[in-house]
């Protein structure tokens, strides 16, 4: 009888502590072919996704979106975390930069930066002011479901034509070039 109840209790335990973590996320390595994949978003996400931007963000619409997404209970950036704020900060900065010089040279792009709302998250990401909070998770909903570590970027041509890069820590996608782009087309 006591054996039993002891083997319920834990059952039950496990079963609670199961419930309650949050999704596993894969960590897709650099070189792993499913990595990055295309393929054609449908109209009536595309007309959601146009609608969401506009309504969560001060920025304007161009030909070409690009998204970035992190999640929270993500570890990505554990070991920075360790690092001084200065430091940490100088991430941000440079992050920010990035965009800045994007936008000035590709002036046909929009770049957005999102992350799940919660507050287990690096430094990196909670710091970063720049970065919108899908509170609704309407923009997880929509793209982001997958979840990856390390977060994942999409880039969205005027054609509905779209790019994915799964645990795309360090944006790759910012990087991407229009005849690197269309390499992804011509793979699938």
């Amino acid at each position: 009888m006591i054996k039993g109840s002891i083997i319920i209790i834990i059952t039950s335990s496990l079963t609670l502590l199961l419930a309650s973590c949050s999704p596993t996320m894969q960590l897709y390595k650099y070189d792993n072919p499913k990595r990055i994949y295309s393929g054609t978003i449908d109209e009536t996400t595309y007309t959601s996704l146009k609608q969401l931007l506009a309504t969560r963000t001060t920025l304007l619409l161009m030909d070409t979106i690009i998204i970035k997404y992190d999640y929270n209970n993500d570890n990505c950036w554990g070991l920075l975390d360790q690092k001084d704020e200065n430091y940490i900060q100088t991430f941000i900065t440079r992050h920010s930069e990035r965009i800045q010089i994007l936008q000035a040279t590709r002036p046909n792009v929009s770049v957005f930066s999102f992350r799940e709302p919660g507050n287990d998250l690096n430094k990196i990401i909670k710091w970063d002011e720049s970065i919108i909070i899908d509170s609704s998770r309407q923009l997880m909903n929509l793209l982001f479901k997958e979840r990856s570590t390390c977060g994942n970027s999409i880039i969205i041509l005027p054609d509905k034509k779209f790019v994915f890069i799964r645990s795309d820590s360090h944006s790759d996608a910012l990087d991407f070039t229009q005849d690197k782009i269309s390499e992804f087309f011509t793979r699938n």
